[in-house]
């Protein structure tokens, strides 16, 4: 798997008087359901004063999957036995978005919060990005991908994905249909609908 952290999630920096940069820590839980896919912060610029760490959570095939999505407290530089706190997002809709409020000096110590995927009691179920916070109190927010873990090597798209020749169909017709009917039943699931 390549690197799910941003160059700017790597090491704190700023530009200008402007926070352009992190020291966030990917906590890799290759047993658990759900892996970080991408990690990336919302400058100081970028953000317009807001502080919101957005998660995009995909199932398998790239579906958006409901979840628990946790932020937990405190992170103090190693995954602890148990969080003192942790909290889900506000609302369950897709993406969900976390509010970021804890202010932490970054030349002394690591931001003090975490983001994992977890069940209904708060047990993790995904790798864990911590470190997050607001650096020195300035207004920074994040972007976070988990993904459903498939056993295949992931590699995010660094450009727009091309769209691939077309070729005729091969081999069973019934079987592919099956595979798309599938597909469209856990659509409608998804969505809510009822056939």
């Amino acid at each position: 798997m390549s690197d799910p952290l941003h160059e700017n999630c790597k090491r704190f920096a700023e530009s200008g008087g402007k926070v352009t940069g992190v020291q966030l820590t990917h906590v890799p839980m290759p047993g658990k359901k759900y892996e970080l896919l991408k990690t990336e912060l919302i400058d100081e610029d970028a953000a317009r004063g807001n502080i919101v760490a957005t998660v995009i959570v995909k199932d398998k095939d790239g579906i958006d999957a409901r979840v628990s999505c946790w932020l937990a407290w405190p992170w103090k530089g190693q995954l602890p036995a148990s969080w003192e706190g942790r909290g889900l997002p506000g609302n369950t809709d897709v993406p969900y978005k976390h509010m970021i409020t804890n202010a932490y000096n970054p030349a002394t110590q690591p931001g003090p919060l975490a983001i994992y995927i977890g069940d209904a009691q708060g047990n993790i179920e995904s790798d864990v990005i911590a470190g997050l916070g607001l650096p020195g109190g300035r207004h920074v927010s994040y972007f976070i991908v988990f993904r459903e873990r498939t056993g295949e090597p992931v590699t995010p798209p660094v450009t727009p994905p091309v769209a691939p020749p077309v070729t005729p169909p091969s081999g069973d017709l019934a079987a592919q249909l099956q595979r798309i009917e599938t597909k469209l039943d856990r659509l409608a699931q998804h969505f809510g609908l009822q056939g």
